[in-house]
């Protein structure tokens, strides 16, 4: 099944639509920044990490995305120029330094620490194995000791997915302003992969 899973840059162009599809599908409620869904469509095309984004396909079509960054590089980077291309230059410059604010931070801070960016699967083709499939890629991603992601506490179906697929809560961001966007407060959950033969 691993056959299946191709980065972002090797995609033809509708299926790079797709895996951005799926993206603002799963996260489109967080990239507030524009109504226009289009135009947000074509930025994350261009600002998507060609090879820190992978997919997983059948019959062509992308049913799977995954996003990995480590405390170096992640996978989604709002270049400003790009960003401008699309909003304008005053607007462009704002969006490129406030989601790069996020988006561009370190999320870990180990060289041995994959941080698991994003994982979404089809709505149709979930709880199909898709996105054990997709961790199982990043385990032999590299040579990391743990790969670390957040979920929301309100999101329990994720949890109990990522506690299926050997993660555990490894601390809890009680206090956050994110609380007050409804979705509860962020949790780290880590997977160990030092007792895990790659």
């Amino acid at each position: 099944m691993e056959d299946n899973i191709i980065e972002f840059g090797e995609l033809t162009s509708s299926q790079k639509e797709e895996a951005v599809e799926l993206f603002l599908e799963g996260f489109g409620k967080f990239m507030t920044f524009s109504k226009n869904v289009e135009l947000k469509k074509k930025l994350f095309i261009e600002i998507f990490d060609p090879k820190l984004f992978l997919c997983y396909l059948e019959d062509n079509k992308v049913l799977g995305l995954m996003g990995l960054g480590t405390n170096k590089i992640r996978p989604i980077n709002f270049k400003k120029e790009i960003c401008q291309k699309y909003f304008g230059k005053f607007k462009g410059a704002i969006i490129s330094k406030q989601m790069n604010g996020v988006f561009q931070k370190p999320a870990v801070k180990s060289d041995k620490e994959l941080y698991l960016d994003t994982l979404v699967t089809h709505p149709s083709n979930r709880s199909k194995g898709i996105g054990t499939i997709l961790i199982n890629k990043a385990v032999s991603f590299g040579n990391y000791e743990s790969i670390v992601t957040e979920v929301f506490s309100k999101n329990e179906k994720a949890i109990k997915f990522y506690e299926k697929n050997g993660f555990v809560i490894s601390k809890r961001h009680r206090f956050t302003i994110m609380r007050f966007f409804g979705a509860g407060y962020p949790i780290v959950i880590t997977k160990d992969l030092r007792t895990i033969c790659k």
